[in-house]
């Protein structure tokens, strides 16, 4: 058999292993690939060595990529597992590394607070904050009457705020798992982030308590702030965690430490991913509407009972382990 057709065949069986629960049909055919496998691993590193026909090897080593995962792959998680996780094992996980999160929360309203106290006393730091170009015409040169159309309904159609809200949880999840990726360089550019976002908020609610429209503007911000900050501080919380974990990985070798709390922190981040709909749902239809301000308290105080009690409580009594190996 030419070597490229047994690479290519290495390649399909690969694929084909590695999609849903697909297993060899018999021992034989696991053999039989198993050792294919083992070839094309040798053969990558002869060819990366010696070979000048750079194609060969990028096509084999990513037949031998393919073959690793189906030889290597864990078993799926079924979704009621999924399920599982996400009600019990992240909210076990946020509890479990606490301080982190209070880390990230603090450095995001400490920032916060900074800007709006800044802008109150000098509206021209507004520009320190917020670039003019996002800032939408929403800074201290625009009129009350401006400012308050801008937290009234704009959406004409149940469309457009759907499209709205799609667009703002591709938006808020890549801020959010920018906060969690970046920790793995010692959690500076986590810092960043969460500073970043802290200023922009307080400068913006600065510039609507100047015209007068502080109530106004909470009852714009927080019911889809509850579910999207939070998802952003749990992220940031983890990427602080990645970066002190490479610095300090505690009584064990960081070899044996980093997988460990990697995998902690890649599941608390999975477990926003639902916050960040939520959040893109309210933010893109309802926070468009024209509810009255008493509904968006209501709402804002429903958010944050339910996201308050299930990660304050969900998940208490069970075994933080076993739920982990169910996962």
């Amino acid at each position: 058999m030419h070597p490229k057709s047994r690479w290519r065949i290495l390649a399909e069986q690969g694929a084909r292993l590695s999609a849903g629960n697909t297993r060899p049909q018999s021992q034989e055919e696991a053999e039989r690939f198993g050792a294919l496998f083992r070839q094309g691993a040798t053969e990558l590193a002869r060819v990366k060595a010696f070979s000048p026909d750079r194609r060969l090897g990028e096509a084999l080593e990513q037949a031998v990529a393919t073959g690793h995962f189906a030889m290597h792959r864990g078993e799926r998680a079924s979704w009621q597992d999924a399920l599982q996780g996400f009600f019990f094992l992240v909210p076990q996980l946020v509890r479990r590394n606490w301080a982190y999160m209070a880390t990230s929360a603090a450095i995001t309203f400490i920032s916060a607070l900074i800007a709006f106290v800044a802008v109150q006393l000098d509206e021209s730091t507004f520009y320190l904050f917020i670039d003019p170009g996002l800032a939408g015409g929403r800074d201290p040169s625009a009129s009350r009457e401006a400012l308050k159309a801008s937290l009234e309904g704009g959406m004409d159609s149940l469309g457009e705020g759907a499209a709205f809200s799609s667009f703002l949880f591709v938006h808020n999840t890549k801020v959010a798992f920018i906060c969690f990726a970046l920790g793995a360089l010692l959690g500076l550019p986590t810092t960043y982030m969460l500073i970043k976002n802290g200023l922009m908020l307080g400068a913006f609610i600065a510039i609507y308590e100047e015209a007068g429209l502080l109530p106004e503007v909470l009852a714009w911000l927080l019911p889809h702030g509850v579910p999207e900050f939070g998802a952003i501080i749990l992220c940031g919380g983890c990427g602080l965690m990645l970066g002190h974990r490479i610095l300090n990985p505690g009584s064990q070798p960081r070899r044996v430490a980093m997988p460990k709390y990697a995998t902690q922190a890649c599941i608390i981040a999975m477990g926003c991913v639902p916050l960040l709909y939520t959040a893109g749902i309210i933010e893109g239809i309802f926070r468009q509407s024209g509810a009255s301000i008493g509904l968006r308290y209501t709402l804002f105080a429903a958010m944050l009972l339910i996201i308050g009690s299930w990660l304050l409580f969900a998940g208490r009594g069970r075994d933080l382990d076993s739920t982990a190996s169910r996962s």
